[in-house]
């Protein structure tokens, strides 16, 4: 019985040790090469960035109050209209996308930057164009996929096969009799 209770309690201290390793995520790690590439990058924006900032610093300096006011304005106005660019890209992409899947054809972001345009009758032809060219090239692939030669037909189904007529046959047409006949075939090569 006092065995019984080790062996329990080594299985259970196992499973216990076990579970934290596979909930563990695994840890990505860098070269040195790969870390000094990612921080020159990093260093590149905010150096960019604060350039920017400056710039900014000393053209405000050198405006009065009016000019100043006038200046945030026109900043304000410029990131207002590009802010309403993406709002539109975005509801274009949207019905875009809808468009694209009633025609029953999977969209990604590839093709949705391809279709969607400024305005939504530009982005409608788009799609529409888009459309009648992947319905061509799948009807254009269907036929060639279609054509090609007629299947054989087996001019010898109503007349019985002999044995001479067997040993005339050649491999290629034995071995269609072997495939489409197997039973013939073995009558005639067990003979």
């Amino acid at each position: 019985m006092a065995e019984e209770l080790n062996n329990t309690e080594v299985v259970e201290e196992v499973e216990t040790v076990d579970a934290p390793e596979e909930t563990q995520p695994k840890e990505e790690t860098f070269t040195k090469t790969q870390l000094e590439e990612i921080v020159k990058q990093r260093v590149a924006r905010e150096k960019k960035a604060a350039e920017k900032a400056v710039e900014e610093a000393k053209i405000l300096a050198k405006m009065n109050e009016d000019e100043k006011a006038k200046y945030e304005l026109e900043q304000l106005q410029n990131e207002l209209a590009e802010l309403k660019r993406e709002s539109t890209r975005n509801g274009l992409a949207k019905e875009a996308s809808k468009m694209l899947s009633e025609h029953e054809i999977s969209v990604d972001e590839d093709l949705l930057a391809f279709v969607v345009k400024d305005t939504a009758e530009d982005t409608q032809t788009a799609v529409n164009s888009f459309v009648t060219i992947i319905n061509a090239k799948v009807e254009q692939g269907v036929k060639k996929a279609l054509s090609g030669s007629a299947p054989r037909v087996n001019t010898n189904a109503g007349v019985a096969l002999t044995k001479d007529a067997f040993d005339k046959m050649n491999y290629s047409e034995k071995l269609e009799l072997k495939r489409t006949n197997e039973a013939l075939y073995k009558q005639f090569t067990t003979l």
